[in-house]
């Protein structure tokens, strides 16, 4: 069974650590935009109580964005974690993994010109190490699936809208 991000999102604080980290290891600047982990928050209830949900890429065993790749430049690593990576030598930036992600988990960066996703940070993802509350765990797991139902879901029809603006914005 490989090794995947396992989510929390009742011990999620909504800190944002996650992004930061993310954004640093793999950009190189603490830059939320460009992080490959969005922590959304949502307010619910008569009290206005706040619900964080801090969202990746699930790599999915039946991964929607490496069948939508025209020139299969996403491909699922080699290694015994088996996870879904971009090769950017092959990516034609045509933003159809994108658009393929039902969860919105993949996203178009504006100022580098190409799709980002999280690649788990090479087995050691900064965004698990950082987490204060442990929202956030690397742990073997299951094979996950895309299923028709998450479509449905509003916080991830949010983000696949926004995901698809942003990269209609960066083609214009």
């Amino acid at each position: 069974m490989p090794k995947q991000l396992r989510i929390f999102p009742e011990k999620c604080i909504g800190c944002k650590s996650c992004e930061l980290a993310c954004s640093l290891v793999n950009e190189g600047e603490m830059n939320p935009s460009r992080s490959r982990i969005t922590m959304i928050a949502f307010v619910e209830g008569r009290y206005g109580l706040p619900y964080n949900i801090p969202l990746t890429c699930r790599q999915c065993a039946d991964a929607p964005c490496l069948e939508a790749c025209p020139v299969d430049a996403i491909l699922r690593s080699r290694d015994t974690m088996k996870t879904i990576i971009i090769d950017y030598k092959t990516c034609i930036n045509c933003g159809k993994c994108v658009d393929a992600c039902p969860f919105g988990a993949m996203f178009y960066d504006g100022q580098d010109r190409r799709p980002l996703k999280c690649e788990l940070c090479g087995g050691e993802p900064a965004c698990v190490s950082i987490c204060p509350s442990e929202a956030i765990l690397f742990v073997q797991r299951r094979p996950f699936y895309a299923k028709p139902q998450a479509l449905e879901r509003e916080g991830f029809s949010i983000l696949s809208k926004r995901n698809r603006q942003k990269f209609q914005e960066s083609e214009s």
